[in-house]
């Protein structure tokens, strides 16, 4: 049975080997679907145990069905149709059950696998996406860098008379493209934070942005 982890902080969020296989743990420990398998599981394998008991009992019964002198039960013990051949059966019709109850526990056992298998992916997944918007927010962080000294440069010239209007104000609105991808990228990132929280369980630590210094 999971055990919530809502109290417990984000650990780590990198695509580290340690944190990927942390987070999956966690998506891992905290999926109602592989609860849900865990528990059908258990109840089959005592069932199966169960059955093992009953097949050993009627296994240990089956020789006193001979313990008879009545000549008539002992010719159908040996022909058919006595009580060593419906013991038999008996026992036959248990082990089918028995096998069939292990059919089912492998099945289960297959969707546990894939789920875990699924839960992996969707952690790399998002652990991927939340690193690629990082890196292209700190990409445009640089950019916008740059282009605050340019502007800056521009400006200067504009007041000077060595630059146009139309230059002076295409630089601003370059600077709101990049704002706006800025501002998806950072989106984007806390997006895939916000989905493995919820994934895994773990607490939502304060928004760190990337920070940014204007050379303005």
């Amino acid at each position: 049975m999971w055990t919530p982890l809502q109290a417990a902080p984000l650990p780590c969020l990198d695509s580290g080997n340690d944190c990927l296989r942390t987070l999956t743990d966690a998506a891992i420990e905290r999926s109602p679907e592989l609860q849900t398998l865990d528990e059908r599981i258990a109840l089959i394998d005592r069932r199966l145990q169960l059955a093992g008991q009953r097949i050993d009992q009627a296994n240990a019964r089956q020789w006193t069905g001979y313990l008879t002198t009545d000549p008539i039960a002992i010719l159908q013990n040996l022909f058919g149709g006595g009580q060593v051949q419906q013991q038999r059966m008996a026992i036959t019709d248990l082990e089918i059950r028995a096998a069939d109850l292990e059919a089912a526990r492998a099945e289960l056992e297959r969707q546990r696998a894939a789920k875990r298998s699924q839960l992996g992916e969707q952690v790399l997944t998002l652990v991927i996406a939340y690193e690629t918007a990082g890196d292209r927010e700190r990409a445009i962080l640089a950019q916008l860098s740059n282009h605050d000294l340019l502007t800056r440069i521009t400006e200067i010239d504009y007041r000077l008379g060595g630059s146009s209007t139309e230059t002076y104000l295409t630089r601003i609105a370059q600077r709101e493209q990049l704002e706006i991808q800025l501002n998806r990228y950072r989106l984007e990132r806390e997006t895939a934070k916000r989905q493995l929280l919820s994934l895994t369980g773990f607490s939502h630590p304060p928004y760190q942005a990337i920070p940014y210094r204007d050379l303005s």
